[in-house]
Order: structure tokens, then sequence, then C-alpha cells
């Protein structure tokens, strides 16, 4: 069948396939919600001569290898001799046709069930039909012949590969060992942008929010209907949207469609068996998106998109300020020739390229930036107010409190939003810019801890080291420039800091 017409990327795809002509052995696969079904269920109804398809869950418990023939040869359009080999049958039908059709055995390996006491009659009929193809080649050269695309809801080709090794029972062993020799295995495409805001629009999404919505969710059909769902529940492709996917929407297609696979790779298996945290780890990894079965960014194949990076990937660079500007502060006033007399224009191009580097080397987007300090006019005279970031300071009264003492008020506003986002979103990471033991402290209290690295300017304290013993999660000496000389702590005139 050729679809030249159509447009999109599975179109060009399903095109590539089948100009091996007769000769079509593929098993497909691509993670449920794709819409695999769908697609080859719009080719058989608009061209049944050319392709059927047949849902063989339907025979999957089956008591004979008669029942099994009857449904898919009411499929094929196939006339049963009684008493006759019904390979002979297929034969007959194939002899009387100028073109074969393409037979897509959808949800081939849903139809083991596993653990049930059943017969092996669909995967016997399965098997002699395999062979039957694959022998097309000799059989019935120049003739008219049968295609066979059997479809999976396996995330990646790999997957193909662990699904047949943990099915014990033979005649699938056997089976399964013939299709992953001698089949193509073939990875459903997710949409293009173009198709995917056709979708939302198609939702009753309007063109401003379509876009929006697929540039957030990708390719993913399913992720995009539930994303249209969201987008009619809150008025809009709103951030209350947004989040009400990436929170709430997006981890149940995730437990759905993606986990129950990824659970039975062998290296899964090495982590104790924690799907979620091998699928993280990877990611963290710069595997591609597509080797799991996940929408990727439109620009860019290697990045998941946008939604399931923040929810999979997502991570925030929390940087405190007040830490690394007091020590140059207080050496200012004593030594205010080593700063040309104005700390903030020695600091500012010195902790922009700071800020620059912690970004690049944990892969933090300019929005996921935090500054934290004590005002926004102190945040901006140590940061530059042109670094992008979110600026969190405490309000005025504690503010004004502050002016006569260290009372902790940004720290433990930092701490705080730390811990509400990491409660909201508990597999993104924190890269801490601090060397203030407390804030680790308090995060460990609140469960938090095991999500935050701590990169310290300079050398961490051995509270901090203690606190943050093992693995990764203590990076010293981030900041290039030496600490300043301690200085006995000056109270500046008036008590203005």
């Amino acid at each position: 069948m050729s679809s030249e017409s159509s447009e999109g990327a599975v179109a060009r795809w399903w095109d590539a396939v089948t100009r091996r002509g007769g000769f079509v052995h593929a098993a497909v696969v691509g993670a449920r919600g794709t819409g695999k079904t769908t697609w080859f269920r719009s080719l058989a109804d608009a061209d049944p001569k050319a392709v059927a398809l047949w849902d063989v869950r339907r025979v999957a418990r089956a008591r004979s290898m008669d029942e099994v023939w009857a449904d898919l040869f009411a499929v094929l359009d196939v006339e049963r001799t009684p008493g006759g080999d019904p390979l002979d049958d297929l034969e007959d039908r194939l002899d009387a046709l100028d073109h074969g059709p393409v037979l897509v055995v959808d949800d081939w390996d849903a139809a083991v069930e596993r653990g049930a006491p059943i017969g092996d009659c669909c995967y016997e009929v399965l098997d002699r039909l395999v062979r039957f193809c694959l022998g097309q080649a000799t059989t019935r050269a120049g003739a008219a012949c049968l295609g066979l695309v059997l479809v999976t809801s396996l995330p990646d080709v790999s997957d193909l590969e662990y699904f047949t090794r943990r099915e014990q029972r033979p005649t699938f062993e056997r089976l399964s060992r013939l299709v992953t020799r001698s089949f193509t295995a073939e990875r459903f495409p997710l949409l293009g942008r173009a198709e995917s805001e056709a979708l939302l629009r198609g939702a009753g999404l309007p063109d401003a929010d379509a876009r929006a919505a697929a540039d957030a969710c990708g390719g993913w059909p399913w992720l995009l209907t539930e994303a249209a769902a969201a987008a009619r529940a809150h008025g809009g492709w709103t951030s209350d949207a947004a989040q009400d996917v990436r929170e709430r929407r997006l981890p149940v297609l995730l437990d759905a469609a993606l986990l129950p696979c990824l659970a039975v790779r062998p290296e899964v298996r090495m982590l104790g068996g924690a799907p979620l945290d091998y699928l993280v780890q990877e990611l963290d990894r710069l595997r591609e998106p597509a080797a799991f079965g996940l929408p990727h960014a439109f620009d860019d194949p290697g990045r998941p998109a946008p939604l399931v990076r923040d929810l999979l990937t997502r991570r925030f660079l929390v940087v405190d300020t007040e830490n690394l500007r007091m020590p140059f502060q207080r050496h200012a006033e004593v030594a205010p020739d080593r700063y040309a007399g104005d700390v903030d224009a020695y600091l500012q191009p010195r902790v922009g390229a700071w800020l620059r580097r912690l970004c690049a080397a944990h892969r933090v987007a300019a929005d996921d930036v935090w500054l934290v300090g004590r005002s926004q006019e102190r945040i901006d005279r140590t940061v530059g107010a042109a670094t992008p970031g979110r600026r969190l300071y405490p309000p005025a009264p504690l503010r004004r409190k502050a002016r006569s003492g260290k009372n902790g008020s940004d720290d433990n506003l930092m701490t705080a939003e730390v811990a509400r986002e990491a409660q909201r979103n508990p597999l993104a990471r924190f890269v801490l810019a601090t060397g203030d033991a407390d804030a680790p402290f308090i995060l460990d209290v609140v469960g938090a801890l095991d999500q935050v690295t701590v990169c310290t300017p300079w050398e961490a304290s051995g509270a901090l080291r203690r606190r943050l013993a093992g693995g990764d999660r203590l990076i010293e000496h981030t900041f290039r420039e030496r600490r300043p000389p301690e200085v006995r702590r000056r109270t500046p005139p008036g008590g203005a800091r």
C-alpha cells in the first residue's frame, strides 16, 4: 500500500516499510498510546485489500487451533476447507489475488496470558503463519504474497529480545526466536510538530494553545490527549494546565505505558527493580528519549519533551548569594584597595561566570536558577541585575529584623522553597550553591536531602562533609576566586548591612 499522498512522520515510515513489497516481515515496537492501532485501523478501513488488522487477543485463550484459524480467516476473507490444511486454503486465496495484503497482528505481545493455565493454540497458529510468510520468498516467488507485521507495546527494539527471553512457554520461545532472527524490528514513530498541533486543534484548543501544548508534550498522542483534557479543565493551556499534566497525568501514563516494560530489562534488575530510578539515571546520562519510548523535543531528538524533562530530569540551581558575598564584603571594609573601592563591580562578573559554569555542569535551564538573598537589591549587587534567575528574598518585616543581626531568614526561605518544590516534584534535583551547613541539615529533617547536591564555593566545613558523606552529593571549590582572608565581623556605620 502506498501513502505518498499522506503527510506526516507515520505515513513516511509506513511507506518505507512497505517498499519491500510482498516480503514485509516486521515487528513493530512503540509504547502504549502512540497511535499504532489507530493508524493500522485507518489503513485497513481505507483499503481492506491492502491491509488487514487482526486483534490476536480475541483468540489468546482459544481452546483449539481451528478456533484461531477461523478468526484469522474471517479477517483475511479466506474460505476454510473442512478437514484440509489451513495453509493450503491461504495459498488458494493468495493465488486469486494480484497483490497480497499485509496482515497486521495487533497486540502480539499482549496475547501472552502470563500465569494463566491455557494452551498454546494461538501461538501454534502464529508459528505456522510466520514460517509460511518467511518461506514465500522461495515458494511463491513472483506470485502474490502475504506480508506480516507483528505489533507490540514494547518501548524499544531492545525490549523485543528481553520480552522473548522472559517467556518460558516452549511454543512461544520457538516462535519468538524466529521473529527476533528473521523479522525487521521497526520503531513506530511519534507525531511531528504539525501533526501534534493538529491533534490538539481537533480536540478544541485554539491555535496558540495548540502550539504551546505541542511544544511542551512532544509527539506522544496519549500525552497530547491528556494535555487537551487539562487545557479544557483549566480554561486553556495555562501554567496550571501544564502543572496538572506534569505532576498528575504524566506519571500515570508512565506507570501504564513504559515502566512495566522497563522493569524487565537486565540493567533494571541490577538496580533492584526500580524502573523509574533507572529511567532518570539513563536520561541523566544523555540517553535518547526514544530508547525508552518517550517523546523528544521537536528541535532536538536527544532531549526529552519539556514536560517530560521537567518531571524526570529537572534541575534547579539554588544560590545562597549572602554566603558568597559576605567574605568579600567584610574583607573590602579593611582592604578597600583590593577591590578598587567597589566590591560589587568586583563580584558581578566573577559570580556571573560561576553561575554559568554551574548551569552548564549540571544542565540547569536559566529559568530554573533561584538567587536567594536578603533583598532584591543585594542580590542584584552580587550577581548583576541582568543575570537571569528568580530572585528570592524575605518580606520587608523580616528584612528590617535582619539589619540588627543575622536571623537566618534568607537561609530559611531557601530551604523552604527547596522543600516545597521537592514535595511537588519528588524527581527534581537541586544544586545548592552554598557553604552553609544549616540548609542541608534542615532539608535532611524534612526528607528532601536525597534530592540535593551541594556545591561549595570553597572548602566545605567538617559538618557539611559529614552531612553529605558518600556519593557525589558534595562538590567543593567551585568558585575560582580564592576565599578572602577571614576578617573579624564589623557592623558598618548606622547598622546597615
